[in-house]
């Protein structure tokens, strides 16, 4: 492989290196707020590990809180209760 080739190679890949780097930019920069973490009508409140692969969620959507279990492959919903304006975490279910 002669300088010339060599040169090449380098050049081409600082260039898609650029290109990564300026997608990876504008992607963080434009993102949709609704998928990020805690800007959007979902958030999780609480998540208790049972084992290795079950665990309890606690999420609140809007002015609702739902507890679903999920044990590997399998989602089961437990318990979807409103929220009050003056609720307080004693008042969730244990």
């Amino acid at each position: 492989m002669d300088i010339s080739s060599t040169v090449r190679v380098i050049a081409s890949l600082v260039v898609v290196l650029l290109f990564l780097l300026v997608f990876l930019h504008y992607l963080r920069k434009f993102r949709i707020a609704e998928f990020s973490q805690g800007n959007g009508e979902i958030n999780i409140i609480e998540k208790k590990y049972l084992g290795p692969n079950k665990y309890l969620i606690l999420i609140q959507v809007k002015e609702r809180e739902s507890l679903i279990a999920v044990a590997n492959d399998k989602i089961e919903h437990l318990w979807t209760g409103r929220i009050n304006e003056f609720s307080t975490i004693d008042s969730r279910p244990s």
